[in-house]
């Protein structure tokens, strides 16, 4: 009686815990690494499972993020939404002082980071979207946050800003606990490999930075600014530059980070601006030529390429063998992960900008238009229309 008892109190305290598991998206690009890829794959015909409308005119610029069964977003304008991922039911919503918001938010331990346009980052209770505090970090966020579990202190909260600063919080209380300085704009999300930071910087520089207390440990030349983050598999980061060169680099010694390989298409070399979808052996990114590529993550050959009718401003996610991707013109498009071949699409309209969450079998993806989309398993009855809530 008393192991049941035991056993009882364990699952309570599973389920009300405010941690994170493998089930979950708790930063833009899923983990700490930023892989982009999901654990799970989807239909081969998905439906829109339910749509979500909070009314007015509503943008949705920033990556949803998804924990124990609940969707979280922050709209251009500052509204915060909590969806029930199941259904997409409203749980809470709220209203930030009037602010602009562009990058998505983090989870983590019931609490909700946002870093906006004005430098101001909130942790906000998850519970019921209170306000728990805020800091200055006194320029534009314009990439999700991450909290970093290391393993014998402290979590840190990762912000990165324009004014070239990455700061480390402590999520509890909003406290500054360091800070690490370029002379350039950081527009990328930190991505964390053996206890360091990386950060890809408008400097031109990989830069690699020690996260038990801000220094810098190590950095490469990348011949071009950039602000996409990078996408770490086996201690090797992937991203691209301004300059349409797409890099790997081997992070495994954070002090001397070195080039494994480069990739660029001189018939279309233009600039790359979004993340890369990294799996066991693909990698997968698109450029303002409105190409995309999947690259063998190895050695770096070109596995195929696929040209769009309209530019990739989200990053797309890797979901089972396929590859997901969300256009700026408001088409779905599923990719064969090994030929490139087009599998399944929808025309949503509006357009995407925020990169899309994956958790539990379903694929969250937000637009432009304001309109929030599960895509998933269908059942026997039609998607519902778009819930519309009242801040």
């Amino acid at each position: 009686m008393r192991r049941a008892w035991l056993f009882v109190v364990v699952g309570i305290f599973l389920l009300t815990s405010g941690s994170t598991d493998a089930a979950d998206w708790p930063f833009a690009r899923g983990d700490e690494q930023s892989t982009g890829t999901a654990p799970f794959a989807l239909p081969d015909d998905p439906e829109v499972v339910w749509s979500y409308a909070p009314g007015g005119e509503v943008s949705f610029e920033g990556a949803p993020v998804i924990a124990a069964g609940i969707v979280y977003l922050v709209d251009a304008d500052g509204g915060v939404h909590a969806l029930k991922l199941r259904d997409g039911a409203v749980v809470w919503a709220t209203q930030l002082a009037e602010t602009i918001v562009l990058a998505g938010p983090a989870f983590d331990d019931n609490r909700l980071f946002i870093g906006d346009a004005d430098g101001l980052v909130r942790a906000l209770s998850t519970t019921d979207g209170k306000e728990l505090w805020q800091f200055d970090a006194e320029g534009e966020v314009y990439a999700g946050p991450l909290v970093y579990h290391p393993p014998t202190s402290d979590p840190l909260l990762l912000v990165t800003t324009e004014l070239g600063r990455l700061y480390a919080l402590n999520p509890v209380t909003g406290i500054e606990q360091w800070r690490y300085e370029i002379k350039d704009p950081l527009r990328c999300a930190p991505t964390v490999v053996a206890g360091h930071a990386l950060l890809a910087g408008c400097d031109g520089k990989l830069h690699t930075v020690e996260l038990q207390n801000g220094t810098q440990a190590g950095f490469t030349e990348i011949g071009g600014p950039t602000g996409c983050t990078a996408a770490v598999r086996d201690g090797v980061a992937y991203f691209g530059t301004e300059a349409g060169v797409f890099y790997a680099i081997d992070a495994n010694d954070p002090q001397k980070p070195a080039v494994a390989w480069t990739f660029s298409d001189p018939r279309r070399r233009q600039g790359i601006r979004t993340a890369a979808a990294v799996g066991v052996s693909t990698t997968v990114f698109g450029n303002q030529a409105k190409a995309v590529y999947a690259l063998a993550s190895r050695q770096g050959e070109r596995l195929w390429v696929k040209t769009l009718k309209s530019r990739l401003e989200a990053a797309p996610l890797i979901v089972g063998d396929r590859v997901l991707l969300a256009t700026s013109r408001g088409r779905l498009l599923l990719l064969d992960l090994a030929t490139g071949e087009e599998a399944w699409q929808y025309e949503a309209g509006g357009g995407f900008l925020a990169d899309p969450a994956a958790a539990d079998g379903r694929v969250i993806v937000a637009s432009t238009d304001g309109v929030v989309y599960c895509l998933g398993e269908g059942n026997d009855e039609p998607a519902s229309a778009p819930h519309n809530a009242d801040r």
